[in-house]
């Protein structure tokens, strides 16, 4: 008898679960009504009449009872011509007045309605079929298989008897749960009867079980119309277990699909007769589980699925069944795309499935201008297919048909929209996704399908379809959707140019494309269109950046102490196009973008691309060959190149330069300034200081590169100190200036004696005493240039410089001295000290007279 038990339990099973299924839709949309009444009603019992959902005129039928008060059965006269009675429905209610408000709802009383009042009552069911199975078990060997089944099939038919008997005779059993219950239990077993003839004692064949099925699945669903939702729960699960149970493996999916189409329709009508629209949602789940299963089999079945996959998802998303929320919430045409798409990443249905998918795809157009709930199903869509398109494109396929025909169909269903309905961004995605998407992903996955240059022609030309809709979007006040489509625009024109332009050429293109989306911004108002033009710049500064690499490398290494030689660098041609061109481009849109759009680092990246291509270019002239030629000028293109930085800086800093305000010019000039400055202290003070490093310096004494490379930057630098408004500012331009004036001084010194090449033979005692020398003289200078500019500052450093000096003196030169030198050399240093010291004294004592007037000044 185990085969029995376990045959049977299955069916059982099964379909007690699709009965919980589709019970917890119909309770919960119970439960959201019973939220509504409780909110918009005033007084009156839970059982009234919902006059909202169900207007009707309600009957009210007392039972008389000598010993008990009046009992109120209220029920709408017309809810089962309407199909809209409740099957789950409480037991009747007292009548309360009509101003009373309901009384909070207990744990206790809760547990009390749905375990006493509910749940006993389907257990009983559930009892009753369990009772019959057990009866025929108990049957065994005492009559034939044939015998049990009619048995069973006939105890079946005895319980919707009864269940027919208790719902006509409603006075003595008024609660509707009781012929639901018996009802139910009689589908349960005459669902099992032919499944066990069929499986168990091989009685009759599978057509004939089939048959049988069916026909208790068409009696469950007509019962349904008089017994309400749980008999309808048991038709549904009935249905479509059916095929799961007895169906015939061998016939192919259309038998399947054609019976699964019929039960679809007979549940939407009663779906649609009741009000019910958790069954059809129910059925809808459980057609694209079969359909879903149907995916994966042979091409024929699976072709056939998807036509079925077709037609449910437009049915099922257009059918209206009542007030309910569950279509709605599952979006059958979200779920015929995804099972649709998994028809397409099958690698043997290409063209068919496509077709399909654009079909549903189509449809998902039209169902969003109908519903509010399916609008984003178009962009739902769109995104399954460009995946597609990445996963066959990755797998070699050849999908320019594909890619033709979901940038046509795409674009032509939501153009329209974007400039039609309100929802314009969302419309204007779609569109702008539709004509980008597709070709760039098969650019990127697949190069070589055809030419660069046709690739490139494709994507100016669709570049046109967002520039049109931008267009036609101008008059509209939001710029979201304009901002969407103008970008789409600009990146399609951008690739394509890539494809179409020589490489040093594309950052200026794109530069002139941020040039137009800078003059449409400023001419039409739209300030934010300016951010497209900002990032059209952006990239555009990037790639020329990319295309001088070998530049900045080179410069990189130059900062290691490693010379860049001419041939290292790019020639003069390409620096005019990837440098100087795009910084004239980007003044040139300094000047359309709107004031409130223009970026600081906009300037910057201008000036820095025109001043490395001047750079270049002169590197290029000036051409450095080898180790040899950088020893003999080195250090003069070095000089001339922060010489340049430095005159350029002071010009801005004092020049009128139209389109910038005297802050911006104050800040361009000291950028020119410290780059120079720091040039000063990093090549020529320390890693290629002439000192350490072979260079020639010029042969002539004073007149030659030291000049102006230590003593004319330390002018520039000293004139930066006296404009700056920063104190910090200006203590580095102090520390810069006396670095190179210092610097410069004793490497003349050096040249003096050396001649051009200054690490040459060691320091000897006539030029450390000239040292010394030029220390006392360039110290007094600087007291001296102190005093007389007010800098006191300047007058530390000449009098710290002057103490070094005479440390010097004593400490070095006087230890290499004798006789009368070293007689002579103290009496003239003491001398020249109590000289300055007399003068410095006299300073300082005016300071403080001048400092004791003011404060009494003040008092």
């Amino acid at each position: 008898m185990g085969p029995l038990r376990h045959g049977l339990m299955e069916v059982i099973l099964f379909i007690a679960v699709a009965l919980l299924f589709g019970l917890h839709f119909r309770l919960t949309a119970r439960v959201r009504e019973l939220e509504a009444e409780l909110r918009h009603s005033d007084a009156g019992p839970l059982a009234a009449a919902d006059t909202e959902s169900r207007p009707a005129q309600a009957s009210v039928v007392v039972e008389p009872d000598r010993s008990a008060p009046a009992i109120a059965i209220v029920e709408p006269a017309n809810a089962e011509a309407h199909g809209r009675s409740d099957p789950l429905a409480t037991a009747p209610v007292e009548a309360e007045p009509t101003d009373a408000k309901p009384a909070p709802i207990s744990v206790a009383a809760l547990f009390e309605r749905f375990v006493g009042g509910r749940l006993l009552i389907w257990i009983g069911g559930i009892a009753l079929a369990v009772a019959g199975i057990f009866l025929i078990r108990a049957s065994v060997g005492l009559i034939t298989p044939a015998v049990r089944m009619v048995l069973a099939a006939l105890f079946g038919l005895i319980l919707l008897a009864g269940g027919e008997l208790a719902r006509s005779r409603p006075g003595r059993l008024p609660d509707p749960r009781v012929p639901q219950t018996l009802v139910g239990a009689g589908i349960l077993i005459l669902y099992a009867a032919p499944y066990g003839a069929l499986v168990l004692y091989h009685l009759i064949s599978t057509g004939a079980a089939s048959t049988l099925m069916v026909m208790v699945t068409a009696a469950a669903l007509v019962l349904s119309l008089r017994h309400g939702a749980p008999t309808a729960v048991m038709g549904l699960a009935g249905g479509f277990a059916t095929p799961l149970l007895v169906g015939d493996t061998d016939a192919g999916a259309i038998p399947l699909l054609g019976y699964l189409a019929l039960l679809n329709i007979a549940l939407f009508a009663i779906a649609s007769r009741r009000g019910w629209t958790w069954l059809a949602a129910s059925a809808v789940l459980l057609s694209f589980a079969w359909t879903g299963a149907l995916l994966w089999g042979p091409q024929s079945d699976a072709l056939a699925a998807g036509g079925f996959i077709l037609l449910l998802s437009v049915s099922a998303s257009l059918l209206r069944t009542g007030a309910g929320w569950q279509i709605d919430f599952i979006r059958p045409a979200a779920i015929g795309l995804v099972e649709l798409a998994m028809l397409v990443a099958r690698a043997d249905l290409d063209y068919f499935a496509w077709g399909l998918f654009g079909l549903l795809a189509v449809a998902s157009f039209a169902l969003a201008t109908r519903r509010v709930e399916y609008r984003p199903i178009p962009a739902f869509a769109l995104a399954l297919a460009l995946i597609l398109i990445l996963l066959k494109t990755q797998l070699g396929k050849d999908l320019l048909p594909m890619v033709a025909g979901t940038t046509l169909l795409f674009a032509a269903g939501a153009v329209p929209l974007a400039l039609r309905r309100p929802e314009r961004l969302l419309w204007t995605s779609v569109a702008s996704a539709a004509l980008a998407g597709p070709i760039l992903i098969l650019r990127v996955q697949q190069p070589g399908l055809v030419l660069p240059s046709w690739y490139g022609a494709a994507l100016v030309l669709l570049a046109a379809g967002p520039l049109l809709l931008a267009l036609g979007l101008r008059r509209i006040e939001d710029d979201r959707p304009l901002l969407v489509a103008t970008g789409a625009a600009l990146l399609l024109a951008a690739i394509g140019l890539v494809d179409l332009l020589p490489k040093d050429l594309v950052g200026p293109a794109w530069l002139f494309l941020a040039l137009a989306a800078a003059w449409v911004a400023r001419s039409s108002g739209r300030v934010r269109l300016g951010h497209l033009a900002l990032v059209a710049a952006a990239a555009a500064q990037v790639w020329s950046a990319v295309r001088v690499a070998p530049f900045w490398a080179a410069l990189l290494l130059s900062l290691g102490g490693l010379p860049p030689l001419a041939a290292q660098l790019p020639d003069a041609a390409q620096a005019a196009q990837t440098l100087a061109l795009p910084g004239l481009l980007i003044l040139a849109l300094l000047r359309l973008l709107p004031s409130e759009r223009r970026r600081p680092w906009l300037l910057a990246a201008a000036l820095f691309c025109l001043t490395a291509s001047l750079y270049l270019l002169f590197k290029q002239a000036w051409d450095l060959t080898d180790h040899d030629d950088f020893l003999a000028r080195g250090f003069a293109e070095r000089t001339i190149v922060t010489q340049s930085l430095f005159a350029i800086g002071w010009l801005i800093c004092r020049m009128a330069l139209p389109g910038l305000d005297e802050r911006e010019r104050r800040a361009i000039g000291i950028a020119f300034t410290a780059f120079a400055g720091a040039r000063l202290l990093w090549f020529d003070l320390l890693i290629d200081n002439p000192a350490f490093v072979g260079q020639s310096v010029g042969p002539l004494i004073l007149l030659n590169w030291l000049l102006p490379a230590y003593l004319l930057s330390a002018f520039w630098l000293y004139s930066a100190r006296r404009g700056a408004d920063n104190a910090a500012r200006s203590a580095i331009w102090l520390g810069l200036f006396l670095a190179a004036l210092i610097g410069g001084v004793m490497l003349m010194v050096r040249q003096n004696f050396v001649g051009p090449i200054l690490t040459g033979p060691p320091v000897s005692a006539e030029e450390s005493y000239v040292y010394s020398l030029a220390g006392l003289l360039l110290s007094l200078g600087l007291l001296l240039s102190g005093v007389r500019v007010a800098d006191k500052a300047l007058r530390i450093a000449g009098l710290a410089l002057l103490t070094a000096t005479t440390c010097k003196v004593f400490l070095v030169d006087a230890s290499a001295l004798e006789g009368v030198l070293r007689i002579l050399s103290f009496l003239g240093l003491g001398i020249a000290l109590i000289g300055i010291g007399k003068l410095y004294t006299k300073l300082l004592d005016a300071e403080g007279r001048g400092m004791r007037d003011h404060d009494h000044v003040a008092v």
